[in-house]
């Protein structure tokens, strides 16, 4: 028999980084997952903050997680690679221009300081873009970081201060008395508490199942991609041309977008990640970008799967049904996300409520949500998101 004073489900970097608070404050925490640590969508994410003003809902919480990003070497004591450069969003041609300005207006709303820029403005910051560049959104705020690093780190100050990874150790039930978690079943036995932490990623929804509580997410399977390295070409996060993209420490060019093949999952073992085809569009889309390195040979690819929720914004909530359930679904955004939401759930566990501004993330604004809501959208098993 083994207790703990809060148990989390999954070891991706959201899972890790509560994981990491709560050990902080003093709880004993066991993490477990059903593979290896930050084996899935974590360690292969682009490495962004989305700090984004499409999402005002979530936006106050990015901004704490910036707050917090440019601290995290010191506090975890190991390396993440965070850079705050500034993130830039580019547009290939006029239709691209013209919707970049709708959504200018809506970044405007918020109080991070955006730019509407031009393309000779976008080739300053980044001269390697195409001479086809419109235009741009910037902003001097937000960055990126290596996902593996800051996985890594995560995990290591996390069992530096005492806690507990549980690898290739899925939750095949959780214990639930009288309205109240009591723990976790797994293949190797109970562990009991009175906190469970629902980090599973794309297994968020076949976790939720065992206590009959409804997430709606969606999984969707993604293909990543590094160039070999390359003397410095530009600083910024950036995204354009259905792409994502930073240059990493070393000069590589990390990226992914394009088709996302939506998927299904079960609960405890790993679903399949092939190759496909597709990374031929996605490595021609970088050849569009920066036709001066379309020779470049790509050192690696290889695939990741995501959890997204209908609106793609984050679910943090703690449950009254059952009592002790808390959810964490960070939809996408967990590798920049993560460092907040880690606090959030933190506070959540311990005392039941948190500071962090996360009143409109709760599972509760898909009460109305149609239960063939993925069909309505074509977000099922087979097709394909552009």
């Amino acid at each position: 028999m083994q207790n703990a004073d809060v148990v989390i489900i999954g070891a991706g970097i959201t899972g890790l980084s509560s994981a990491y608070w709560l050990a902080k404050a003093g709880a004993k925490v066991v993490v477990l997952d059903k593979g290896r640590t930050a084996g899935e969508a974590s360690s292969r994410a682009t490495g962004f903050l989305s700090l984004r003003g499409e999402q005002p809902m979530e936006s106050p919480l990015a901004a704490e997680a910036e707050k917090l990003w440019n601290t995290l070497d010191e506090e975890l004591g190991y390396p993440t690679e965070w850079k705050q450069e500034g993130r830039l969003w580019v547009a290939m041609n006029d239709q691209e221009w013209a919707e970049m300005q709708d959504t200018y207006a809506l970044f405007s709303k918020t109080s991070i300081p955006f730019e509407l820029i031009d393309g000779k403005r976008c080739k300053q910051i980044t001269p390697s873009l195409s001479d086809t560049v419109v235009g741009g959104i910037y902003t001097t705020r937000s960055g990126h970081g290596n996902p593996q690093r800051t996985s890594q780190a995560f995990a290591w100050a996390f069992q530096d201060r005492g806690g507990v990874i549980l690898e290739n150790t899925p939750a095949i039930d959780i214990l639930v008395e009288g309205g109240k978690v009591k723990g976790v079943k797994t293949p190797t036995g109970i562990i009991y508490s009175d906190v469970v932490v629902n980090c599973a990623g794309p297994q968020l929804a076949k976790v939720g199942q065992l206590v009959g509580v409804n997430i709606p997410i969606a999984t969707v399977r993604l293909e990543s991609m590094v160039t070999a390295p390359l003397p410095p070409l530009f600083d910024v996060a950036m995204v354009g041309n259905g792409l994502s993209l930073r240059q990493t420490r070393r000069g590589n060019i990390h990226f992914n977008g394009g088709p996302h093949e939506w998927i299904d999952v079960d609960l405890t073992t790993e679903s399949a990640k092939p190759n496909t085809p597709i990374i031929r569009n996605i490595a021609g889309r970088l050849a569009e970008m920066m036709p001066s390195i379309a020779s470049v040979p790509l050192l690696r690819t290889w695939a990741g799967i995501v959890d997204v929720t209908p609106d793609q914004v984050c679910i943090v909530d703690r449950l009254s049904d059952p009592e002790g359930m808390i959810i964490a679904c960070t939809s996408g955004h967990g590798f920049g996300m993560a460092v907040s939401v880690g606090v959030a759930v933190r506070d959540l566990a311990l005392e039941g409520k948190t500071d962090m501004p996360i009143k409109d993330l709760s599972l509760s604004r898909f009460d109305d949500l149609p239960a063939d809501w993925k069909e309505r959208r074509q977000w099922q098993p087979g097709c394909y998101n552009t």
